[in-house]
């Protein structure tokens, strides 16, 4: 009798433990893609929340779209969150930020408020994935949710997307999340960086990602062009893959191309006294992809060509460190470094460190390896 009272327990308890406590059905729901957030002339927060709107289908047939694949809503408050409340009021659903891609905030809002506040509600709140990206548009963030998705469903799955392949494939903007932002944000030296979004000058109904945004204090401060961003991403050691170009000699405006397959970034700052340096040692792989005024016919001309390419590769890299000591913006993580090997040699650098970075010296050393020419002769093809 006693084994059956248990028994009829632990059938309570599972019973109970299968039940759905917290339901909701999809049709009170509106799944978020993306938020664009910018500032109106009178100070309030204008946002675009862009909702996922799902096809519809009769029974027996097959499911088809009956208009476009998400609608956007715009709401104007004070706050993120009382405008976020006032999104039932013309979808008729509460918005669902679990499946959220991308978050949007407007050059002219980034640079009057800490970005730190404006995305406060999102990592509070338990629905936002820490993965969400976020990006900072040239001009009103709402107009870029506005244009039509090239290829994906939504224009903030286009928007994710395109971010994710600039950086990964091009080399030309780094993919900043909302766990990445808040981990810069809250290191010793705060400075910070967001891939900048704009449309495209050529084509009104496209847009590009490409050059980052550049963050002080929380405040932004200056855009890196697309030119100078290879260079930082390989300073922060996140380099995937790119392209160097090298100018032909004698030819005007013809340059051969070469890939870089890997890359292994050491930069060791060094204190000594009140003088403070850095060693930068780049380590990589390469291969050819185009030739134009070059013939590699032994390993002389090889090492030449490959002499050529690390020279050319350092450039990059100078020419990125200057643009970030000229703006003051230490986005390499010289300063973390310091604080990481030294806590108490930060706190002696720290209060004018902005001016130490911008003097200090950089010795910059490069050393590739040409892996494949990608055919059996590696000279030009006609």
């Amino acid at each position: 009798m006693r084994k059956m009272s248990v028994f009829v327990c632990l059938i309570a308890i599972f019973t109970l433990l299968t039940g759905c406590w917290s339901k909701y059905e999809l049709t009170e729901r509106g799944f978020v893609m993306g938020v664009a957030l910018d500032q109106r002339k009178d100070g309030k927060i204008e946002m675009l929340t862009q909702i996922y709107r799902p096809a519809s289908a009769e029974v027996g047939t097959e499911a088809t779209a009956t208009g476009p694949s998400s609608v956007n809503i715009n709401t104007v408050d004070d706050t993120v969150m009382e405008a976020i409340r006032d999104i039932p009021i013309h979808l008729g659903r509460k918005a669902q930020w679990s499946h959220m891609r991308v978050i949007i905030i407007g050059e002219k809002l980034a640079k009057s408020e800490k970005i730190g506040n404006l995305l406060d509600l999102f990592y509070r709140d338990h629905e936002p994935r820490s993965s969400v990206s976020i990006m900072i548009a040239k001009g009103p963030a709402r107009k870029l949710f506005e244009k039509k998705p090239l290829i994906e469903q939504t224009t903030a799955q286009q928007f994710l997307r395109t971010e994710e392949s600039s950086y990964q494939n091009a080399a030309k903007t780094l993919d900043t999340s909302l766990l990445s932002l808040i981990r810069e944000l809250k290191s010793a030296h705060p400075d910070a960086v967001i891939s900048y979004v704009y449309e495209d000058p050529q084509t009104k109904d496209m847009f590009s990602a490409a050059g980052l945004a550049l963050f002080k204090d929380g405040v932004m401060k200056e855009v890196m062009p697309a030119s100078k961003v290879e260079g930082l991403i390989i300073l922060r050691n996140e380099y995937s893959s790119g392209v160097v170009e090298i100018p032909c000699p004698g030819m005007k405006g013809m340059k051969e191309t070469t890939e870089v397959l890997s890359m292994d970034v050491k930069i060791k700052p060094l204190v000594k006294g009140d003088k403070i340096s850095a060693s930068v040692k780049l380590r990589g792989e390469l291969a050819i992809g185009e030739l134009r005024c070059t013939k590699i016919d032994k390993l002389e001309d090889e090492q030449v060509f490959v002499s050529k390419v690390e020279k050319a590769l350092a450039k990059q890299v100078n020419d990125c460190i200057q643009f970030l000591q000229k703006n003051r913006i230490d986005v390499i993580g010289i300063g973390n470094r310091i604080y990481r090997k030294s806590p108490g040699t930060w706190e002696k650098l720290k209060d004018n460190w902005d001016v130490r970075f911008a003097e200090m010296p950089f010795d910059i050393e490069v050393e590739l390896k040409l892996i494949t020419g990608g055919t059996v002769i590696n000279k030009t093809v006609l």
